[in-house]
């Protein structure tokens, strides 16, 4: 039985995207971000040429599953804003873990309903 010829040549981005739901232009996001370090949605949106409103969906896909982190940072005349930040690889490699783990006790319990 043949099962997922792909991945003979998953690569790490493809893995993660599968995982985690993602598309091309959060993982661009996401690799951006971990290369300039602590950023706001409209400065990556610059960098990337895109809308801040098209970055901004990537980032909260990103932060929602804990791929980078949200901090609020507040002004000195009042106000605030937001910036992100990649987690560690190690930190994502266990949440990637953790939802992989979930969905195979998932999908497990979804085939033995075949056997009823």
């Amino acid at each position: 039985m043949r099962v997922l010829d792909d991945t003979k040549n998953l690569q790490c981005d493809d893995a993660v995207k599968c995982v985690f739901n993602l598309n091309n232009l959060d993982i661009e996001v996401y690799k951006l971000l971990k290369k300039s370090g602590e950023l706001r949605a409209d400065e990556l949106a610059k960098k990337l040429d895109k809308e801040r409103s098209t970055v901004y969906r990537s980032l909260q896909k990103l932060a929602n599953c804990g791929m980078c982190d949200k901090i609020t940072r507040n002004l000195a005349q009042g106000g605030y804003y937001h910036v992100y930040t990649c987690l560690d690889n190690k930190t994502i490699k266990k949440h990637a873990e953790r939802c992989l783990e979930q969905w195979y006790m998932a999908i497990k319990k979804t085939l033995a309903k075949l056997e009823e």
